[in-house]
């Protein structure tokens, strides 16, 4: 039973995660259609529009679970990863593993874990 409980806060807090991001990318979007933005800056929102939800699906996650913060945290961020990772190929982007796409797997898994810790401290 205990793993049922595992999944379900896992797929909570990544569905949480997801939520937000979906969110915030339309009010991004809505915003940058009125304002100029640079590319690089673009990259930048991105990367902390994905970051904060990571983090909040993360304490989500570890709240309901209630332990394990570490293990949680790290399997909601290599889920959500995965799951972006899958949205962007059904969307049209290209399906390649370069070393970019590395780097934002280790800074997903990274993330969920120090939100894992941060959450089951709370």
């Amino acid at each position: 039973m205990e793993w049922v409980n595992y999944f379900k806060s896992i797929f909570r807090g990544l569905l949480c995660a997801l939520v937000i991001t979906f969110i915030a990318t339309i009010i991004f979007s809505l915003v940058m259609n009125k304002l100029p933005i640079e590319e690089n800056v673009l990259n930048i929102i991105y990367v902390v529009i994905t970051a904060l939800s990571l983090v909040v699906g993360s304490v989500f996650a570890v709240k309901n679970y209630g332990s394990k913060g570490w293990v949680v945290g790290l399997a909601v961020g290599c889920m959500f990863y995965i799951v972006l990772y899958l949205i962007g190929i059904i969307f049209g982007a290209e399906a390649t593993l370069t070393i970019y796409d590395f780097m934002k797997f280790a800074l997903c898994i990274l993330i969920g874990l120090l939100s894992g810790m941060l959450g089951i401290n709370l």
